[in-house]
């Protein structure tokens, strides 16, 4: 199964992508990443946000992967007791699952956010 995740921080930008793309390595295989994309947060005030597209393999189906995804989050100090559209250390979103050439699932977020869609559009 090949999966493609959208990653974002606007908390220890950098620091938080590294250590999301390290602990995403331990469970994917044959990786992909976008180039880096700065943007203005988006929906309330606050500091820019680093976003990228990572693509990689696994024999996890689509909520085993989504588990371990927000571990990973949580990891690195996501708090979730915040309102949707604030500052975040961490979010990793599946926006695309493919299984031999089919897409199993694809996120509304492609088509809304360029965040989203731009680095995707690097890998595929």
């Amino acid at each position: 199964m090949k999966y493609y995740l959208s990653l974002g921080s606007n908390i220890k930008a950098e620091e938080n992508i590294a250590f999301a793309i390290a602990e995403l390595k331990k469970i994917l295989t044959n990786i992909a990443i976008s180039s880096t994309h700065q943007t203005s947060a988006e929906g309330f005030e606050g500091d820019d946000f680093l976003n990228l597209v990572l693509a990689g393999d696994s024999d996890l189906d689509f909520d085993a992967l989504n588990q371990k995804l927000k571990a990973i989050e949580d990891a690195s100090g996501r708090q979730r007791d915040v309102p949707k559209f604030s500052a975040r250390t961490l979010d990793i979103d599946i926006v695309l699952q493919i299984n031999k050439d089919e897409i199993v699932f694809e996120s509304h977020e492609i088509k809304e956010y360029a965040f989203v869609s731009e680095p995707l559009k690097e890998l595929l």
